[in-house]
């Protein structure tokens, strides 16, 4: 609160004591409200309640204190050094004693006498009204919800206009629950463990993923293998980019007490996706030739990207394995057996996408309360993540695909090298799941800004390793597979390696993506593409333009511009992973 001379006051009770604090700059003054001119303090480190926040106040040497006696207030004043003018933020948490003595002052003949120097909370005063209404909005589903509140704490639109620079309270409220994050429905969700099924079901998600490439070959016995690779690689980037749209979306309106909404979401875009599949296929036709083969082949793959991201949202990824395990059992023994088991093995396919498509979409009903209220409004309030996660979408497939399609079809090393960061996908998603939880105890266990900041950095190299490491050993089974057949050459083990370090990229971008940069992710990916084809057009390696006389130069291009990909995104990361704010 502010006096009448505009300086900020702070009221803490200490004992049976109430102590003003009034913080007009930093240097702190004590009113008390008798004429006892001491606090007695038990050890080294005072701990305060200001507003929500705790404040841990390790004592300062008081050989320069002076005291100013008065009848009414006792002011005690500490000389400020040259060092202490920078402004800083106080660690939040709970104190820890550091155990020294105050036998001197008790051998003076009384307790030991502290000065008391209260650094300021924040810079930000948004950021302070944040932390001081996140008590009462911590499950706050929208930004009406967010006005009301402060509407109630008093707020006008000429204090949300003079405090903070906001047109009115609602555009301060849209602000305020922007800062605040996800709903917590479970505010101790962060301390319950993992089981081993959750971490299976999360590690399957990467083979769930590869499930419908065992019956490509029949297809492309069928269908010829210039427009197959062409409609496979559209439809695949289309699916990319719409199914992590509707998956964000019905994520939003599920943390936000909707799941009605995120059912009907979910159920449209999944009934939507065969239309858009179409939409692919004609595309393909009108560029290459061919006939209804193509289009129902890019129908069946957005409607099994769509049921796939249905039935994963409802974690029923062991309905969708069933589903294409004929599938996955006749496309392998098309291999070995040739074409006398072409047809079974196109059958079981459709079948199992007909049946992962009827699951996905019995899912989604009868969910939630017919009452509940509408979703759009938290929809419109998250327009600017929706589209950002389209394009995250967008630019991920074409980081991927580019680098891939033009080796479809005339080299097997080069093309194959994908699959061990497909199969290790599950493994780096389920290692993102608990990054958050792993930040929140390193908070409880942290002292200091900078003790966090140290363990937060440990966190995300080691978790990088470990997403590094998994890709790595799947790259080495398949060099050893590819050396075996007599396919392995010297760009499909560069290609393989670009792949192994995507593995530690896509981790940092899931991390990124929790913070909704979406921006930064799109235009660090733009610019490893750039870097690819640009420098690979100037060395005459660069197959999307023509040139493809030199697979080891572009697959070496293709390296280095994925571990530049890494850095970016670790630099891009930084800022958020040292702030304690974002894991509370």
């Amino acid at each position: 609160m502010n006096d009448e001379a505009g300086t900020e006051t702070v009221r803490i009770d200490i004992g049976d004591k109430t102590v003003r604090i009034e913080l007009p700059d930093e240097t702190t003054r004590i009113e008390l409200p008798d004429e006892t001119p001491r606090i007695v303090l038990p050890d080294e480190t005072v701990r305060m309640d200001v507003g929500d926040r705790t404040v841990r106040m390790p004592a300062p040497n008081t050989a320069g204190a002076h005291r100013t006696d008065n009848s009414d207030t006792q002011v005690i004043r500490p000389p400020i050094p040259p060092q202490s003018r920078r402004t800083r933020r106080a660690p939040a948490g709970p104190a820890r004693p550091d155990g020294t003595s105050a036998g001197a002052d008790k051998a003076a003949g009384g307790p030991p006498i502290h000065t008391v120097v209260l650094p300021r909370i924040s810079d930000d005063p948004l950021e302070e009204l944040v932390d001081r209404m996140r008590p009462k909005l911590a499950r706050a589903v929208d930004a009406l919800q967010v006005a009301a509140a402060l509407e109630s704490d008093g707020f006008t639109d000429r204090g949300a206009k003079v405090e903070y620079g906001f047109a009115d309270v609602f555009a301060l409220a849209v602000e305020v629950y922007r800062r605040l994050g996800p709903p917590l429905e479970q505010p101790a969700a962060a301390d319950t463990p993992r089981t081993w099924r959750a971490g299976l079901r999360v590690l399957a998600h990467g083979p769930l993923y590869a499930l419908p490439s065992a019956v490509f070959p029949a297809v492309l016995g069928v269908l010829g293998q210039r427009s197959v690779v062409l409609a496979l690689t559209l439809a695949s980037a289309l699916g990319w980019l719409y199914a992590g749209t509707a998956a964000f979306a019905a994520y939003k309106l599920l943390g936000g007490n909707r799941p009605r909404a995120a059912a009907r979401l979910l159920r449209f875009a999944t009934v939507g996706a065969p239309f858009a599949g179409a939409a692919c296929g004609f595309l393909v036709v009108a560029v290459t030739g061919g006939g209804w083969g193509l289009v129902v082949l890019a129908m069946c793959q957005l409607g099994y990207q769509l049921a796939g991201t249905v039935l994963v949202f409802y974690r029923r990824e062991g309905v969708q394995a069933l589903t294409m395990v004929p599938a996955v059992v006749f496309g392998c023994a098309y291999l070995l057996a040739g074409p006398a088991l072409r047809t079974p093995a196109l059958v079981t396919a459709a079948a199992g996408v007909t049946a992962a498509y009827v699951a996905a979409l019995l899912l989604t009903r009868n969910r939630g309360d017919v009452a509940e209220a509408s979703g759009l409004p938290l929809l419109r309030l998250q327009l600017p993540g929706l589209a950002g996660v389209t394009w995250y979408g967008l630019c991920s497939a074409a980081l991927l695909l580019h680098a891939e399609a033009p080796y479809l079809l005339n080299r097997l090393d080069i093309a194959a090298a994908v699959a061990p960061l497909i199969l290790a996908m599950g493994f780096v998603e389920w290692r993102a799941e608990g990054f958050r939880a792993a930040a929140v105890r390193i908070t409880r266990l942290s002292h200091r800004p900078e003790d966090f900041q140290r363990a937060m950095r440990v966190l995300i190299a080691r978790e990088t390793l470990l997403c590094l490491a998994v890709p790595a050993g799947l790259g080495l089974v398949l060099v050893a597979g590819l050396a075996l057949t007599g396919w392995l050459s010297a760009p499909g083990v560069v290609m393989i390696a670009a792949h192994v370090v995507l593995g530690g990229a896509y981790y940092s971008a899931f991390l990124l993506a929790g913070f909704e940069r979406f921006g930064w992710l799109c235009w660090s990916m733009l610019a490893a593409l750039a870097v690819h084809i640009g420098i690979g057009a100037a060395l005459g390696a660069a197959p999307l333009l023509g040139r493809t006389a030199h697979p080891l130069t572009d697959t070496l291009l293709y390296l280095g511009s994925v571990v530049a990909l890494q850095g970016l995104f670790l630099y891009g990361l930084s800022p958020f992973a040292g702030q304690v704010r974002h894991f509370r």
